[in-house]
Parts: C-alpha cells; structure tokens; sequence
C-alpha cells in the first residue's frame, strides 16, 4: 500500500494516517521507500508497460497490442521532444551588449568607415578643410 500511496503521489503525513502508524514510524521503518518517491510514477509506467507487452505477446490481445504501438508512440514522441529542447539548448547564446558598450562600438564603427553612414570620413581623425 506504501508503494501505491507514494506512486498517486501523496505526502508522508497523509501516508502514515492511512497507514494508522505515526510519522516518525513512517520514516524509520520506510525511510529507503520514502526516498524513492520521485522514482515511483516511472516505476508504475513501467510496471504497466510490461503488463502489456505480456498481454499483448503472451495472449495476442489485439487490445493491448494496440494499446502497446500507443505506448511506444507517446514514448518516442516524448524522446523527440527531449532531443530537439536539448539540442535548442546547444546553440549559442547572443552576446548581451549594454547601452555604453553599444555606443562605443557604433562611434568606432563609423570612425574606421565600416558603417553605412552619410558621414563617410569626416570623423576620421586628421580630417581637415
């Protein structure tokens, strides 16, 4: 019961009341449980996957055979969705330029002539009449 608690993902006070035991028992006697939590929806995923990769091999319900190719669907799907935000997460970030750092890359930009700029050289240091 422990396990199926955990897996619905309810706390351990909740837990230890419908267990009829104290929260202090709870997480002595269940304290490696416990710290399985986060690992518990997966387990139930996979404990369902299996029943039905059994179904579906084992007794050729066309049901679960079904139910199986949706499994594995929504599985490579999510693998999908996982590889394209990590591969999002690769390219390279834009460099963050402040308003000062802008503005003095603007003013060297059109001294050295390599703005487009109706100035031309008339900022060119040693420019005379």
């Amino acid at each position: 019961m422990l396990e199926a608690g955990l897996m619905k993902g309810w706390s351990n006070q909740r837990l230890s009341e419908v267990l009829g035991i104290g929260l202090s028992t709870l997480k002595r006697n269940f304290g490696p449980v416990l710290k399985g939590r986060g690992e518990m929806p997966d387990r139930l995923k996979l404990a369902i996957f299996a029943a039905t990769v059994r179904k579906a091999l084992e007794k050729g319900d066309m049901g679960a055979v079904r139910q199986l190719r949706q499994m594995m669907g929504e599985d490579e799907a999510l693998r999908i969705d996982a590889q394209l935000r990590q591969n999002a997460g690769d390219k390279e970030e834009p460099e963050v330029i402040g308003k000062k750092e802008a503005q003095r890359r603007a003013a060297k930009d059109l001294v050295e002539g390599d703005s487009e700029s109706t100035w031309g050289d008339d900022l060119s240091p040693g420019y005379r009449n």
